[in-house]
């Protein structure tokens, strides 16, 4: 072998003195060696072409995040201008509004799809923005595609036409036709809004705003599917779809209150069959009891909260004494049974401002001979006028009764087109509580659970936590229609245990005309002359579900209460007398049950005139 052709022989092993072996001494090899310099070259190249490859990815990523934001931005105008225009019942333009938001969608979907997206979404720092951008596009772009066309296609059923009847009945099968649609859509929104709201981690600030947009979004998107998923569902039994069903209306009088909204001072009884609705009784609420015991056994807490006597279990018009409306139901039609030995499906609630809606849009009403009040003036007509014109309790029953059975003959005379403003109207009084339902079919129930139209006392919905603010008349005058209500409610602290800290201030006003009170009937404003004109109640104020009520005050002064529980729930009982003229405003502080972070709910007592609610979560970092 030539010498440089190859690698050294290896050197024998020679022997020491004294016949030791010993290894001859290593020849080390240079540090910057060929070798060694070919290796990290290698891997300086390696590493630079990584880099390149991330610095690129990086950049594509960010130029199409730049374009599938665009695309976003559009989509969101989108599904807004979409959902406002199935809300309104107008189907004209959504097939065209439809197809701009697909479009859009789509863009933004491809402008995050591709492997550079992949990668991009495991890299430190950047993937939880990726991830939020790539997913907010893929949830968009699968809404398009699937639950937005079937919102469209059952836009149908969000027209306030459709609800109103049409010659007297509402078309059951027209609603059974779309349920498909509307209850996939309302899945399918639920998912993207579960996708949605698992997106956490630190985003750049710009898509985290985004993220809680379309979040906020979705869950507006989500209130109207689900109102839609529980319609389809939950209208056809009500309405007679499977067979008669017969109702009792308490048609409740705010000006004489009560937790509910009033005494139930009119009792009428609907049947339903087929999606048409008849009225076939009525009676005055003041002719069914006083019972001697009450119709259902009461437990020690309704008797300390509502009156010892067991008043809201003897007479139909205290029912509505119970904030608890499934319990009020239950009550009212033991005694209907017990009165005349007829068993009703369900129980409905209503109140003057109820009935002005039913017959809004239809003209004039007859209220007695030669007599006609425009629907927009009849509850002020019948909270207040009726009282001074016709002082007889039995022509003032004659009246109400009179009222009932136009509103629900106007229904049955309505033909298609005409409805929409009274469906409308009846919306904003079941958003106020003067409309609740109560089935005695359990499924129905579990339904309409969460709804407007529930009614019972809870103390926490989702993590929401439920404060009740309700007031009971305390003597048997009308004058409460003089009352008006204002609360406001905010989140003062954090607390360690996952609590928080409220305050609740609830403030009363007489609004009773002093120069007016000497010649109001005692009937209207109280027989004691020396109360003449005085409003007095009983404030009840609930704390929320596993919470307490620590404390009042009123004018910086802690006021003394009346602590009870009903159930679960700590309750505040104080009598307010109210002057004419005179305000009383009383803060109260209470603990919210633990892991109730959502918004608070305030559930109010209606009164003659919608109460002024005011809620503010902004802590504005307090914690203790």
């Amino acid at each position: 072998m030539e010498p440089g052709s190859g690698p050294e022989p290896a050197t024998p092993a020679v022997p020491a003195s004294g016949g030791r072996w010993t290894r001859p001494p290593r020849v080390r090899e240079p540090f910057w060696s060929a070798r060694r310099l070919r290796v990290l070259r290698l891997g300086l190249w390696t590493a630079a072409a990584a880099l390149l490859l991330l610095v690129l990815t990086v950049a594509w990523v960010a130029a199409d995040a730049l374009r599938a934001r665009a695309a976003l931005s559009d989509a969101a105008e989108s599904i807004t201008t979409l959902q406002g225009e199935a809300l309104a019942g107008r189907s004209d333009g959504l097939a065209g509004q439809l197809a701009r938001l697909q479009d859009e969608a789509s863009r933004a979907n491809e402008a995050t799809s591709g492997p550079h997206w992949s990668v991009a979404r495991e890299l430190p720092g950047v993937g939880p923005t990726a991830e939020a951008i790539a997913t907010m596009t893929e949830v968009v772009d699968e809404l398009a595609r699937s639950a937005l066309p079937d919102l469209a296609r059952s836009a149908e059923l969000m027209d306030p036409q459709v609800l109103a009847p049409d010659g007297g009945r509402i078309d059951l099968e027209r609603l059974r036709r779309v349920a498909p649609e509307v209850v996939r859509a309302d899945r399918s929104v639920e998912l993207a809004a579960d996708r949605v709201g698992m997106l956490d981690g630190a985003m750049l600030p710009p898509v985290g705003d985004a993220v809680e947009r379309l979040r906020a979004q979705l869950d507006g998107l989500r209130t109207t599917t689900a109102t839609a998923a529980r319609a389809v569902d939950v209208l056809p039994p009500l309405l007679g779809a499977d067979g008669p069903r017969n109702y009792l209306v308490l048609v409740q009088n705010p000006a004489e209150p009560r937790a509910l909204g009033g005494i139930a001072g009119t009792v009428l009884v609907l049947r339903a069959a087929g999606g048409e609705v008849t009225l076939v009784d009525q009676l005055p609420g003041g002719r069914l009891g006083p019972y001697d015991e009450p119709v259902l056994p009461l437990t020690q807490d309704e008797r300390s909260v509502l009156g010892t006597r067991g008043e809201v279990g003897r007479w139909m018009q205290n029912v509505t004494m119970t904030p608890d409306f499934p319990r009020a139901a239950e009550l009212a039609r033991q005694m209907w049974l017990r009165e005349t030995g007829d068993q009703v499906d369900g129980v409905l609630t209503a109140d003057p401002v109820a009935l002005a809606a039913l017959l809004h849009g239809g003209g004039a009403v007859d209220v007695a001979e030669n007599v006609r009040i425009d629907p927009d003036e009849l509850a002020g007509y019948l909270l207040h006028d009726v009282y001074f014109e016709y002082p007889d309790p039995r022509v003032q029953d004659e009246i109400f009764a009179r009222i009932a059975t136009q509103a629900f003959t106007r229904i049955a005379a309505l033909d298609s087109g005409d409805g929409g403003d009274m469906v409308s109207a009846l919306a904003e009084a079941a958003r106020q509580g003067r409309i609740l339902v109560w089935s005695s079919d359990d499924a129905v129930n579990r339904r309409l659970a969460g709804t407007v139209l529930d009614g019972s006392l809870t103390g926490v919905r989702d993590d929401s936590p439920v404060v009740g603010v309700f007031v009971q008349g305390i003597d048997m005058s009308k004058v409460a229609y003089y009352l008006d209500t204002k609360v406001a409610a905010s989140v003062v602290a954090e607390r360690r245990d996952g609590s928080r800290k409220l305050e609740v201030t609830v403030t009363y006003t007489s609004t009773v005309p002093r120069d007016r009170v000497e010649t109001m009937p005692d009937y209207f404003a109280g027989s004691d002359a020396e109360r003449h004109g005085e409003i007095r109640l009983r404030s009840l104020v609930y704390a929320p579900a596993g919470g307490r009520i620590s404390g009042a005050y009123s004018n910086g002064r802690e006021v003394g209460l009346t602590p009870k529980k009903q159930g679960e729930f700590s309750v505040a009982s104080r009598n307010i007398d109210l002057s004419p003229g005179e305000t009383v405003s009383v803060t109260y502080a209470m603990i919210t049950g633990k892991r109730q972070s959502g918004d608070i709910i305030l559930r109010v007592t209606p009164g003659p005139r919608p109460a002024d609610i005011t809620i503010s979560d902004d802590l504005a970092g307090a914690a203790e």
